[in-house]
């Protein structure tokens, strides 16, 4: 049966150790193994161990590898269970040995999926200033139960959803200039879809902005003039009468009022003749 000839502690690390043996045919290198693989299978100079045994102790240690990899993988940020699984699939451990890991991990308070559901929750709302759904879907990808979804939503109530939709509005309506009032409102309701807020919080966030009360006759007719430029360029090759037609369509699909409309035809496009 082979024996324990030596051990000598690894240089890249201190909390390894090589082991060596003599199958009867001189010494020979066997296996490395840390040092709680180390301690719980009682390695010394002169222990015998059976193949099986070495076989089984190079298996633990690739698990402890793993066990300690994934330790420093969930350190730079909490994890769900799934990123962890998947995490040690690429490592090549089997679903198996990667469910008992798994649990380990849980044991040791380090993995936890309503915690991780809880604070992801927290981060998106407050740094991102992202919508409910979109973090709804964000955690399923992630792997999280429905369960723990409703009640890591609990951290998200309606007001400050409504909250940080204001704020997206605040930022976002100078990006909107060139855009009649009416557009302007469409879009900003449709980029609140976007960030995953629903239709009731778009609209109410819309309304407490109070961008009637912020309408600019000066900003409308700049406005009106940047669109109506570029309809008056599309549509300059018809007859006049199918050209106005073409560009008091065009406006008005973007939103401008007929009168607004109608006064710029009158002021500008008579200059083309």
């Amino acid at each position: 049966m082979p024996k324990i000839t030596k051990i000598t502690p690894a240089k890249r690390s201190k909390a390894r150790f090589h082991i060596y043996i003599d199958k009867g045919e001189g010494e020979e290198y066997a296996f490395s193994v840390s040092e709680d693989v180390f301690i719980k299978h009682h390695l010394s100079k002169g222990k015998e161990l059976s193949q099986q045994e070495i076989a089984n102790i190079r298996e633990e240690d690739v698990l402890d590898k793993a066990f300690q990899k994934t330790l420093n993988y969930i350190s730079y940020r909490m994890r769900s269970e799934k990123e962890v699984f998947t995490y040690l699939k690429d490592l090549e451990i089997s679903p198996e040995d990667a469910h008992n890991l798994i649990d380990r991990l849980k044991d040791l308070n380090v993995l936890d999926d309503l915690m991780f559901a809880e604070a992801f929750v927290r981060t998106k709302k407050n740094t991102q200033k992202k919508g409910p759904f979109i973090i709804e879907q964000e955690l399923y990808e992630k792997g999280i139960s429905q369960k723990h979804i409703d009640q890591a939503m609990k951290q998200y109530p309606m007001e400050e959803q409504l909250e940080n939709a204001m704020v997206i509005i605040s930022k976002k309506k100078s990006g909107y200039k060139s855009d009649s009032q009416k557009q302007k409102k469409q879009k900003m309701h449709q980029f609140l879809l976007q960030r995953g807020f629903s239709t009731n919080v778009a609209k109410e966030a819309i309304e407490e902005s109070d961008l009637d009360n912020s309408f600019n006759e000066d900003l409308e007719w700049q406005a009106i003039a940047k669109q109506g430029e570029k309809a008056l360029r599309k549509f300059m090759k018809y007859e006049n009468y199918e050209r106005d037609m073409r560009i008091k369509q065009f406006l008005y699909q973007k939103g401008f009022q007929i009168d607004l409309i109608d006064k710029w035809i009158n002021e500008r496009v008579k200059e083309e003749g």
